[in-house]
């Protein structure tokens, strides 16, 4: 799969001919990598920029094709740059892709143990500010997005794995409405861990019970109330983690 990024016409390098400094060669991969990713950081690169072949590339550095190569898996792995071949070739910076940052943040969750209790915390703290946005933003179409999903919800509530995906659609759209980025990115990472206890805690009446607190922060939403909605959002998780906990009592508790 090809990314599309403009090709310039001259195809010199976006930031200028000989400004990389030349490496070790016991280091000289990760220090590529490291001089790269410091003008990344610096906001002297953007996406799409053309940074040079690799033969002008290696020339800069100072370093060998084989090793330039190393360095530019590494980038790519990352997501910081991308390799095209052929006449038009040459190393770019990437494209923003917030879903490759959200599926790595979720892996590495579940590599350091978070419990379930710490991601509802986090989910919570990001959703009532998303709440409070979505009321100063949501858009027309925002709010015809979230009526459709409130309907959605409501014709799943029977459906036990139904419900809980429509559930997490709303609270998606929700965060939709609210145009962060940031916000987004953060809720795609934390339901790869958070949806799973939502469909085993979840009932007919107490999705009935979740549809009705949706229907609130909505018409929060959509009267501009910011308080009102990151409250509804707030007692949203906040039985959300009550049920959690006593489940993990339930569960915990001896046999009889």
């Amino acid at each position: 799969m090809t990314v599309p990024f403009p090709i310039q016409s001259d195809d010199r390098p976006s930031y200028g001919s000989g400004s990389w400094l030349q490496v070790r060669a016991s280091t000289a991969s990760a220090e590529i990598v490291s001089q790269i990713r410091q003008r990344l950081f610096d906001g002297l690169l953007k996406p799409g920029d053309f940074l040079g072949t690799e033969s002008s590339l290696s020339q800069e550095f100072g370093v060998s094709r084989i090793t330039l190569r190393d360095a530019l898996r590494i980038l790519e792995a990352n997501g910081i740059v991308y390799v095209k071949v052929g006449k038009s070739g040459g190393v770019r910076v990437s494209e923003p892709n917030p879903e490759r940052f959200a599926d790595a943040l979720a892996v590495q969750l579940m590599l350091a143990g978070i419990t379930e209790k710490e991601v509802f915390d986090a989910q919570m703290g990001a959703e009532m500010r998303a709440a409070e946005l979505a009321a100063e933003n949501a858009s027309a179409e925002d709010l015809a997005a979230l009526d459709a999903q409130i309907e959605r919800c409501a014709a799943a509530v029977g459906d036990q794995e139904g419900f809980a995906r429509q559930s997490l659609n709303f609270h998606l759209e929700l965060i939709k409405a609210s145009h962060n980025r940031a916000l987004l990115a953060q809720f795609h990472a934390l339901r790869h861990v958070s949806s799973k206890a939502i469909l085993r805690s979840n009932t007919p009446a107490r999705a009935q019970n979740v549809l009705e607190r949706h229907k609130k922060t909505l018409a929060a939403v959509r009267a501009r109330d910011a308080v009102s909605a990151a409250a509804g959002i707030r007692e949203h998780f906040r039985q959300v983690i009550e049920a959690l906990l006593a489940r993990a009592r339930k569960t915990s508790e001896p046999s009889p």
